[in-house]
C-alpha cells in the first residue's frame, strides 16, 4: 500500500516536472513574444485608465497605472502560458488562431479583478477600467503574433533568397491548391517565384491572389503569354492547380502547345495526400508519376537573365550542329524562342533532323529555318552551307560522346570530335561569324578516354583561334564551353535508371566511389548561350574556356538510391543495386579544371573561366593532319599515339586529380 502511495507521488511529480520544463521550452522559445505581450499589458493597461477616467484623468490615475500593471502581468502572464499562448511556433500563427486569444485574456482579467475587489489594490480604477482594458488588449496580443509571423518569414525569405535563386512558376487556377502553396510560399523556405497566375474566370483579371497577379484567363491565354514571351519573364513551370478536366479545353491546349516548344513543364500540383504528384503530357489527360530529370537534381537549377540573350540572339543568323541530338534540340528550341532573323540546322541523322524539324515547324512556325542532313566531317559540303547562309552565331553541338563507345571507336572520334570541330570553326571564320562555341565536357579535363582527348583537342583548337582574332584584328571570336553529365540525355543515366527500374532491377552501378557533375539540359544550353553572349561583350578576354558552375559532384550510387525512392521502392530490398566494374576509359572522379589550368571568375552568375595554356595553331593544324590521315586509314594505335603526344596528361592511367587548378 505504501509502495503503490509512492509511485503515485512520483509519478505525479515527474509529470508535473515535465510540464513546468514544457513551459520553460515554451517561454524560451517565444521570448521575444512573451516580452511583446508584457509591454502589450501596460499599454493596454494606460490605455483603459486614461479613458475610464475621461477629462477626470490626473495624477491620481498615472500613480495607480504601475500597481494596475502589475497586478495584470503577475495574473496574466502565467493564465496566458497555462493556455498555450506560447505553444505556437511564431510562423505557423494566422488569423483563424487568433481566437484562442480570447478565453485566456478574458480569463486572466477576471482573476485580476476579483483580486482588485478582494485586496482593492487600486481603487482609483473604475470598474469601467476592466472591459476597457480587455477590448484595449486583444489587438495588441494579436498584432503581436501577426508581426512575429511575418518577421519569421522575412527571415527566412532573406535567407532562402541569399541561399539560392527561385524557380519562376505560372499558376493556373484559383482554387483550395493554389492557395494552400503561395501560402506555403509565403512561409518559406520556397524554391519558386510564383510570376501570375491563368484562372478559369475571365472575370478576376488584373485582380492580386495572395499578391500574385492574375494575368488572364484559360479560355484566352494567348494574351497572357503573348506579354509573358514580350517581357522574358518566361516559367520554368507550370503548375495546375487542378485536374486538366477542370479547365477550358481549347485554352489548356493552347497552353500545352506553347510550353512544349519552349521546354517547360506542366505539372499538376499534388494532392495533399499524394506526395508524388506528376506530370501532365503534351495532350492532357491524367497525371503521370514518371520521374523527371529535374526532380533528380538536388540543388537548385541556375538562372540566367533573358534579357541578356534577347539582346544578343534576337535578328541574328544562327547555325547549330549536331541540332537534332540532345543538346542540340534544346539549343535550337531556346534560340527560336528568342526571334532570331533565321535558323540554319546541321544534322547527320535522319531520324533527328525529321524530329527537330517537326518540332520547330509545330512551335515556332514564324521564324525562318533551313534544315540540312549533312556530317560536320565532310569539310567542302560544311563550307558551302555557311557561304550560302552566312551566320553570325555558330554552335558546334556534333559530337561522339559515350566514352565507352569512342574508346573502342578511336578513329571516328577524332574525325567527329576534332575533324568536325576544325571544320565549324574554320567555315565560321571563312564567313567572318560573330562568334563561334564549341560545346565541351569535362571528359576533356585530364582525361584518360579518347572521348575526352578529342574534346580536349577541340578546346585548343578554339582556344588558339580565339587568340588568333586578338593578334590579327579579325572579327570571329571563338568560346569553349564545357559541363558535366547531362540529365536526360540520349545515353545519359536516368533514362537508363529508369528503364532498369520499369523491369524491376537491378540498376547497374559501375562503382560505388563513381562520382559526377550533374545539370539539366535546359541549364546548360541556358548557360552555353549566356556565356557566348557574355564573351562577345569582352572583347580583351581572348583564350578563355567558360566552365559551367555544376555544384557538388554527386555519387552514382546516390542518385540509384534516390531514384528507386522516388519511384516508390526501397533500394536493396524491392530493387537491388549491382556493381558492374569501371568501363574501359572511365574515371572515377571526374574534374571542373585541369591541373595546368588557372581558374578566374567569369564576371557572371553560373559560369567560371579556365585559362589553359594554348598551344600554337601552327602545331594544332599540324597535329591535325596526322590525326585525320591516321583516322581515315583507320590506324587506332597512331591515333591513340598522337592524341597523347598533343594533350598533356592523356594515357597516364590515371583516375584520381593528383593537382589542383590555380586559381588566379
Amino acid at each position: 500500500m505504501h509502495a503503490d502511495v509512492g509511485n503515485t507521488g512520483e509519478g505525479l511529480n515527474g509529470a508535473i516536472r515535465a510540464q513546468a520544463a514544457s513551459l520553460k521550452a515554451q517561454l524560451q522559445a517565444n521570448n521575444k513574444l512573451v516580452l511583446a505581450d508584457a509591454g502589450g499589458i501596460v499599454v493596454a493597461c494606460g490605455t483603459a485608465l486614461l479613458l475610464s477616467a475621461g477629462p477626470h484623468f490626473g495624477m491620481a490615475e498615472l500613480a495607480a497605472l504601475p500597481r494596475l500593471a502589475a497586478l495584470v502581468l503577475l495574473v496574466g502572464m502565467p493564465v496566458f502560458t497555462c493556455f498555450g499562448f506560447y505553444r505556437r511556433h511564431a510562423r505557423s500563427s494566422s488569423l483563424p488562431d487568433l481566437p484562442i486569444l480570447v478565453p485566456g485574456t478574458a480569463t486572466a482579467l477576471l482573476i485580476a479583478l476579483w483580486i482588485e475587489n478582494t485586496v482593492n489594490l487600486v481603487p482609483e480604477a473604475p470598474l469601467t477600467t476592466w472591459p476597457i482594458l480587455f477590448l484595449a488588449l486583444m489587438p495588441l496580443l494579436g498584432g503581436a503574433r501577426l508581426v512575429a509571423r511575418h518577421r519569421e518569414i522575412l527571415r527566412l525569405d532573406s535567407r532562402d533568397t541569399a541561399d539560392a535563386p527561385r524557380e519562376p512558376v505560372l499558376l493556373v487556377g484559383t482554387d483550395a491548391s493554389a492557395d494552400l502553396f503561395l501560402r506555403a510560399i509565403r512561409q518559406g523556405p520556397a524554391r519558386y517565384d510564383v510570376i501570375g497566375i491563368i484562372d478559369s474566370s475571365s472575370t478576376s483579371a488584373s485582380l492580386l491572389f495572395h499578391s500574385v497577379p492574375i494575368l488572364g484567363a484559360v479560355r484566352d491565354p494567348g494574351p497572357v503569354l503573348a506579354r509573358l514571351a514580350a517581357a522574358n519573364r518566361l516559367p520554368r513551370q507550370i503548375f495546375l492547380t487542378g485536374p486538366v478536366t477542370h479547365f477550358d479545353r481549347d485554352g489548356m491546349a493552347v497552353l500545352m502547345k506553347w510550353a512544349e516548344g519552349r521546354g517547360i513543364r506542366v505539372r499538376s500540383l499534388p494532392d495533399l495526400t499524394d506526395p508524388e504528384g506528376g506530370c501532365i503530357p503534351p495532350g492532357g489527360g491524367s497525371a503521370l508519376r514518371d520521374i523527371d530529370p529535374e526532380d533528380v537534381l538536388t540543388r537548385p537549377q541556375a538562372r540566367v537573365e533573358r534579357q541578356l540573350l534577347a539582346l544578343t540572339y534576337q535578328g541574328r543568323r544562327v547555325l547549330v550542329t549536331g541540332a537534332g541530338g540532345s543538346i542540340g534540340s534544346e539549343m535550337v528550341r531556346q534560340i527560336a524562342s528568342l526571334r532570331p532573323a533565321e535558323i540554319v540546322l546541321i544534322e547527320n541523322s535522319e531520324f533527328n533532323a525529321y524530329q527537330i524539324d517537326r518540332s520547330l515547324a509545330r512551335h515556332f512556325p514564324d521564324v525562318p529555318r533551313h534544315l540540312h542532313i549533312c556530317c560536320v566531317r565532310d569539310r567542302e559540303k560544311l563550307l558551302a552551307l555557311f557561304r550560302r547562309h552566312r551566320p553570325e552565331l555558330v554552335f558546334n553541338a556534333a559530337a561522339l560522346k559515350h566514352v565507352p563507345l569512342v574508346e573502342q571507336n578511336p578513329a571516328e572520334g577524332v574525325l567527329t570530335n576534332v575533324i568536325g570541330a576544325r571544320n565549324v570553326s574554320d567555315a565560321a571564320r571563312d564567313v567572318g561569324a560573330l562568334a563561334m562555341v564549341q560545346v565541351s565536357t569535362d571528359k576533356a579535363v585530364n582525361t584518360t578516354n579518347v572521348m575526352g582527348a578529342t574534346k580536349r583537342v577541340a578546346e585548343f583548337y578554339a582556344q588558339a583561334q580565339d587568340l588568333i582574332t586578338r593578334e590579327i584584328g579579325w572579327e570571329t571570336r571563338f568560346f569553349a564551353v564545357r559541363f558535366g553529365n547531362v540529365l536526360g540525355s540520349s545515353g545519359s543515366l536516368v533514362p537508363l535508371f529508369q528503364e532498369q527500374i520499369a523491369r524491376g532491377g537491378p540498376l547497374t552501378v559501375t562503382d560505388p566511389r563513381m562520382e559526377r557533375y550533374f545539370m539539366t539540359i535546359r541549364e546548360a544550353v541556358e548557360l552555353t548561350l549566356v556565356a557566348a553572349a557574355q564573351g562577345l561583350r569582352s572583347p580583351n578576354e581572348n583564350g578563355r574556356i567558360f566552365v559551367l558552375d555544376m555544384g557538388k559532384p554527386v555519387r552514382i550510387v546516390d542518385l540509384a538510391e534516390r531514384m528507386i525512392r522516388m519511384a516508390g521502392k526501397e533500394p536493396g530490398r524491392d530493387i537491388r543495386i549491382e556493381f558492374v566494374g569501371i568501363r574501359p576509359g572511365e574515371k572515377l572522379f571526374e574534374e571542373l579544371f585541369d591541373r595546368n589550368e588557372v581558374v578566374r571568375p567569369a564576371g557572371f552568375a553560373g559560369v567560371n573561366c579556365a585559362v589553359p595554356k594554348p598551344v600554337p595553331i601552327s602545331r594544332l593544324r599540324g597535329a591535325m593532319v596526322q590525326l585525320e590521315r591516321a583516322a581515315r586509314a583507320g590506324d587506332e594505335d597512331a591515333v591513340r599515339r598522337l592524341l597523347a603526344d598533343l594533350v598533356p596528361g592523356y594515357c597516364t592511367g590515371g583516375t584520381e586529380p593528383d593537382q589542383q587548378p590555380r586559381v588566379a
